[in-house]
């Protein structure tokens, strides 16, 4: 049931933010301006960030005594991106099935590996953002204060996530097994240094790309702010991706970088605007190449997708038994 809850919940927030573009494109249908040369620049950008998030992916696997083939797993994230927008986060389920079916990758370590994923993307991000806000901006307003609070508090929960102490379960039952092999698996991730150093490193690259086609975007519309701003809201828009309020952060991301655009100095209305053409950038990349690479990996093995749907509707009936 709190799945469709959060489907519902990014309907209804993006529908309102529409609504309120609606009452304003009088003043806002003069900053559409995008050309093929600015969309080319986006494009093209936003495949060397499926690049590089890809590599990210084949060097925590390789940590978890993994070896993946690099394309595959570009094939693998265009498909993910795709799917994670049906419910019950069909996208990652469907990735976790596709790794074990194909690499052998234990649902456990699966799980060790998205979780360091994840945290690794949000201590990243909110290390770049809350450094250039202090360094260019400051924190005097009353916005930049709560930006800055929310990037602090992103950064302490994620490393403390990433790095406290578990204790290992002693028992005999599956749950016991399950969690002795998740933990296995966050031993070998938190302990190599080196994979977590690449990691960042290639997530930082990341967040540089996705600040410039916010960059591009910005301009094209004839707002001229400091580059280190679009730091700022790459930092706030790449990591409320991967919370997974709702569906591809649907609704929730734009309402945050509009928030952000604010902090920059900017109307709230100009950043919905820019957040919502991102939107419908990352909407056409899903639906034309992630549909292609989706249909390729369907292709190539069908079982996969049943499987994957099976574990779906297991899964959704689990938690609306709970």
């Amino acid at each position: 049931m709190a799945k469709w809850i959060k489907n519902i919940l990014g309907i209804v927030i993006a529908a309102l933010l529409i609504w309120y573009l609606g009452k304003h494109w009088d003043k806002l249908s003069a900053l559409l301006k995008l050309g093929p040369v600015e969309l080319f620049a986006i494009y093209f950008i936003t495949f060397l960030s499926m690049l590089s998030n890809s590599y990210i992916v084949v060097v925590l696997l390789k940590v978890l005594r993994v070896r993946t083939r690099f394309w595959d797993m570009v094939l693998l994230q265009n498909a993910t991106t795709l799917l994670n927008y049906l419910p019950m986060k069909f996208g990652t389920i469907f990735r976790a099935n596709y790794l074990k079916r194909h690499y052998g990758l234990s649902y456990a370590h699966f799980g060790a590996f998205f979780v360091y994923l994840t945290l690794l993307i949000t201590a990243a991000t909110a290390v770049a953002g809350v450094t250039v806000l202090l360094l260019v901006y400051g924190v005097t307003g009353y916005e930049a204060k709560l930006v800055a609070g929310v990037f602090l508090s992103v950064f302490v929960c994620s490393i403390f996530l990433a790095f406290m102490p578990l204790p290992m379960p002693k028992g005999s039952n599956k749950l016991s097994a399950v969690l002795r092999n998740f933990l296995i698996g966050r031993g070998r991730v938190k302990t190599d240094k080196r994979a977590l150093i690449y990691g960042g490193v290639f997530l930082i690259i990341n967040l540089i790309l996705y600040s410039v086609r916010l960059g591009v975007i910005y301009n094209s519309m004839g707002q001229n702010i400091h580059p280190a701003g679009f730091l700022i809201l790459g930092a706030l828009g790449y990591f409320i991706l991967f919370l997974g309020l709702t569906p591809g952060s649907l609704g929730i991301r734009e309402l945050l970088l509009g928030s952000g655009a604010v902090v920059l100095g900017l109307t709230l209305e100009v950043g919905i605007l820019a957040a919502l053409i991102d939107r419908a950038i990352m909407l056409s990349w899903s639906f034309v190449v992630g549909s292609a690479c989706t249909i390729w990996l369907w292709h190539k093995s069908p079982s996969d997708f049943n499987q994957t749907k099976r574990d779906s509707i297991k899964s959704s009936c689990n938690q609306i038994d709970t």
